[in-house]
């Protein structure tokens, strides 16, 4: 039973005897023997342990004899037509069984036994995620302001906003996980060297020129298309200078530009800009640049970093005044900071000519409709995006069908945690910048989506947020132009679930199942709760939702072990967009918290998604 504990399975000691029984072929020659089990013995214990009864029970019920444990070559055919919804021809079935029944007699016959569909359906051609979905599939030669774009928000830091380090692998880290869009918080270094870090905080300093070597080097590792160079500009003009000598130095050829001016009516798309690394940041006015003997000007300065501080001395105002000191309190937090208005900031030119985006400062809709053009962006804080979403999401999904929208955390995130990426998503905000080094559900879900499209940072914005004659609106259905879908998920078992931190007592799992998308879709359900059985949990539960902008939708499945005395643990998650479910009977691999893979532990589930008329 020691040894059952170790493996995360509790059960029932006269039926671990009838199975360690069974196992023990010295013992059932000789009584006398010892009870005890060598190596092959115990591989047989650990193989009767293993059997999945669910999966014996598919193979009855395809099986077209009863009384047969196996499925032959048209079994198998049926099989994969009716359950997996795939056609394949007899010699493919023949190929499935040769790859994946373990017994040599079996494979002879032309049969596929439980072991060997088990295996079968273990591989990673019947894993949930359609294999189509694992490579660049979408139309890669829109606008880039088409597309959503795996981004990073204060990308220098590993930990928090205040006092954390700052360091070259955060952005190697970043690059590698297929983030295409990271962030530069740029300010006078010594020695005439420009460093970054998070201004007006105690968070460690990097030199720029090696973030840039960093960013060179691993920008195309994971994704052969474009990465943004987000610049928070606070240097000095004679370091702008540097700044701009560093990045033509050091990029070369790899850095994109263009001539920003009225001639340019639409931005070029990832495919063209592939291998290419583009510069967002303030720009001077182009009237401004045709003076021959320019050589810098002043632009808005929007201190990202100030608002921490901001927000921070606001907050401690309205926490601790009461309600007959709340006037004093303010008048004196004023005199003690004054926040800025229109901060200007001298640009110098060198630096102005390699942006490709330039960033500019949002009034309202109406005014970036009639005004900005369509290599102009701006940046929206969290709180002021959710603002814009509750007054008019059809609003912004209009804007965003022209102009790139940033979208990055509240300055209150100190700790670095992150803010839900789904409604910015929802209306169409293709920098959706979060806090890469911090784990938790918002980051799963931000980078299940991103496992689109190959995981090459770039996902195709569905049509009804692209085309201006839908007037799409996430809250009214009747807006979306499609069809909304039947989706049921049976949570049938789980497989070898590890034990928090890989220690402690047997877990008592249950499955969290989620949709998250437009607010119509959003649902969330719960197995039961499975006693003392982490190792082959079984549940046979099943859920059904309808989803109307399957688009949109992410499924997310979490693992938890429940505890009566203190918070569930979380033991695993999977996250994968809708789009790319694949229907039939399906493994789920999980990960941790982090997104790391939890090697075999898995969940076994049923998925048939149906187009409503």
């Amino acid at each position: 039973m020691k040894v059952l504990h170790q493996m995360n399975i509790t059960m029932d000691s006269r039926l671990a005897r009838k199975i360690f029984e069974e196992a023990d072929v010295k013992k059932r020659k000789n009584k006398q023997a010892e009870d005890s089990l060598d190596p092959e013995e115990f591989y047989h214990f650990y193989q009767l342990l293993r059997q999945r009864p669910e999966v014996k029970e598919i193979l009855k019920k395809y099986s077209a004899d009863d009384d047969d444990d196996f499925l032959d070559l048209e079994d198998l055919q049926n099989f994969l037509k009716d359950a997996q919804k795939v056609n394949a021809s007899l010699d493919e079935c023949k190929q499935v069984i040769e790859k994946f029944e373990p017994l040599a007699e079996n494979r002879e016959n032309e049969v596929l036994s439980a072991d060997g569909l088990t295996l079968f359906l273990l591989s990673p051609a019947q894993n949930i995620f359609n294999p189509e979905c694992s490579v660049v599939y979408h139309d890669m030669t829109r606008p880039i302001t088409e597309y959503f774009i795996d981004s990073s928000h204060n990308t220098y830091l590993m930990l928090d906003q205040l006092r954390g380090p700052s360091s070259t692998e955060a952005y190697i880290r970043a690059l590698l996980k297929g983030c295409r869009c990271v962030e530069l918080d740029i300010w006078d270094g010594a020695n005439n060297e420009p460093v970054i870090f998070h201004g007006h905080t105690l968070t460690s300093k990097i030199l720029f020129k090696d973030a840039i070597i960093a960013c060179k080097s691993y920008a195309f590792k994971s994704s052969q298309f474009p990465v943004i160079l987000s610049l928070e500009n606070h240097c000095s003009v004679e370091q702008q200078r540097v700044v701009s000598k560093h990045l033509r130095e050091i990029l070369g050829d790899m850095l994109a530009t263009i001539e920003l001016n009225d001639s340019v009516t639409e931005m070029p798309s990832p495919r063209k800009l592939r291998g290419r690394i583009i510069v967002k940041g303030k720009c001077l006015a182009v009237t401004d640049c045709n003076a021959d003997n320019l050589d810098n000007g002043e632009v808005s300065d929007e201190d990202e970093a100030a608002e921490i501080v901001d927000e921070i001395v606001q907050q401690e105002v309205t926490t601790k005044a009461t309600n007959v000191q709340k006037i004093a309190a303010s008048e004196s937090v004023s005199h003690q900071r004054t926040l800025p208005v229109a901060k200007k900031l001298k640009l110098a030119k060198e630096l102005s000519d390699l942006v490709m985006l330039k960033s500019v400062h949002f009034s309202d809709f109406a005014t970036s409709k009639m005004k900005h053009k369509c290599y102009e962006m701006s940046s929206f804080v969290e709180k002021k995006t959710s603002k814009l979403i509750g007054q008019d999401p059809a609003g912004f999904v209009s804007h965003n069908q022209k102009h790139l929208s940033r979208i990055y955390p509240n300055g209150m995130r100190t700790d670095s945690s992150n803010y839900d990426p789904i409604d910015p998503l929802n209306c169409g905000c293709q920098i959706v910048a979060l806090n890469y080094q911090t784990s938790g559900k918002p980051m799963q879900l931000y980078k299940g989506k991103f496992l689109d499209n190959g995981g090459c940072g770039y996902i195709l914005k569905p049509k009804a947020l692209r085309d201006p004659t839908l007037n799409f609106n996430p809250n009214d259905p009747t807006t979306f132009g499609c069809k909304p879908k039947s989706l049921n998920i049976k949570v049938i078992s789980g497989q070898r679930l590890p034990k928090p931190g890989g220690a402690g007592e047997v877990i008592d799992p249950y499955v969290c199942v989620s949709v998250h998308g437009v607010p119509s879709d959003t649902m969330k359900w719960k197995t039961r709760i499975i006693d003392n059985n982490g190792f082959n949990p079984l549940w046979n539960e099943t859920f059904t939702t309808r989803i109307h902008m399957p688009e949109l939708a992410v499924i997310q499945f979490v693992v938890k072990d429940y505890d009566q005395r203190s918070k569930n643990d979380f033991i695993g998650q999977y996250t994968l967009p809708l789009t790319c479910m694949t229907e039939g009977f399906r493994h789920l691999f999980l990960t941790d918290n982090d997104g790391e893979s939890l090697s075999v532990a898995a969940l076994f589930v049923h998925v048939s998604i149906a187009t409503e008329s």
